[in-house]
């Protein structure tokens, strides 16, 4: 009985080597944690949440995972790059970005948000501080500027939901601009057409 319970772990155990000898070499497993700068190449992907404190990141690969950058820096998406999660900046950095995210996109510190032309966001984007959100490429989702600072639609800026600035801060839409939804002023800012 012995015998079979030993043949039968050690069964298991080459099973399990050989699972593991499958694994992608381009990939990089579990959660990653950072204090300063940290880059994921192109052609890399991290399968897990990317966290980084007081550095910038800078994301030409892919994550699966959610994207969180506190404290001093910024988070940069590039053309190559994908982030298949949310992505929270919580500090006086901001979020570009260039590439995909399929997820939220959340600024809560005094930094901005900049969606370039070639971005793509398919999630909400919120501000909820001192900073801004300037739009120039897509987004499948609302977009809201809740705090201080101002929200810029620009004229080639397609946006599939709602567009709301909440507080002091003005909106501006610019001729061009396609918003499939409201757009709306709800504070004491202005709504400025360009």
């Amino acid at each position: 009985m012995k015998l079979h319970r030993l043949v039968a772990i050690g069964s298991a155990v080459s099973i399990t080597g050989l699972l593991f000898v499958g694994l992608s070499p381009v990939a990089m497993a579990d959660d990653v944690y950072r204090n300063g700068d940290y880059t994921v190449p192109k052609g890399r992907t991290i399968d897990g949440d990317l966290t980084v404190r007081n550095g910038n990141i800078r994301i030409y690969g892919e994550v699966d995972g959610n994207v969180r950058q506190i404290g001093k820096g910024w988070v940069f998406v590039a053309k190559s790059g994908e982030v298949d999660g949310n992505i929270t900046e919580s500090g006086s950095g901001g979020v570009r970005v260039a590439g995909k995210v399929d997820g939220n996109l959340s600024e809560s510190g005094s930094g901005r948000v900049l969606i370039n032309r070639s971005g793509e966001v398919d999630g909400n984007i919120t501000e909820r501080n001192a900073g801004y959100v300037r739009i120039w490429g897509e987004v499948d989702g609302n977009v809201r500027e809740t705090g201080d600072g101002y929200l810029s639609i620009r004229a080639t800026a397609e946006i599939d939901g709602n567009v709301r600035e909440e507080n002091r801060g003005n909106l501006y839409y610019y001729r061009g601009a396609d918003v499939d939804g409201s757009i709306r002023e709800s504070g004491p800012g202005s709504r400025i057409n360009r």
